[in-house]
């Protein structure tokens, strides 16, 4: 899933945890790597088309993250799975320039330099934040 708002009670939370609390199962900041992702683009009709992004030169980057625990039923009717789980989310912001066009909406928040690597994985909430802003249009 996505977290549009960091306000959101389900996630606020977990904001709060760094990721040296990983080991602690407590949840809180992660990365996900990524090398393009997809988005429904609102121009075409159906079936809907999806529009892949990826950075031009095909090198890898991340998105914020956010994981939690959580216990219950993961599971189907037959084969139930109840229990302590891992839950995954990713941080978005509104769309740059080049996305909004395919997708008005949202974007994931990108992660692309070491710096801001570490700041979402080890800075203070407030801090770390600061980087739910749209990616450069160039990226």
């Amino acid at each position: 899933t996505n977290v549009r708002s960091t306000a959101n009670a389900y996630w606020k939370p977990w904001l709060k945890a760094t990721s040296v609390s990983v080991g602690k199962d407590v949840g809180g900041s992660c990365l996900v790597p990524v090398i393009r992702f997809a988005e429904p683009d609102k121009n075409t009709s159906k079936p809907v088309i999806n529009r892949r992004f990826g950075r031009p030169d095909g090198h890898s980057f991340f998105f914020a993250g956010i994981w939690r625990p959580w216990t219950g039923d993961r599971g189907t009717k037959a084969k139930p799975n109840v229990g302590q789980h891992h839950l995954f989310s990713f941080l978005t912001t509104e769309p740059n320039n080049l996305v909004k066009l395919i997708h008005e909406k949202a974007m994931p928040v990108i992660l692309t330099t070491q710096d801001d690597i570490e700041r979402w994985l080890a800075a203070p909430v407030e801090e770390a934040l600061k980087l739910q802003r749209p990616a450069p249009d160039d990226l």
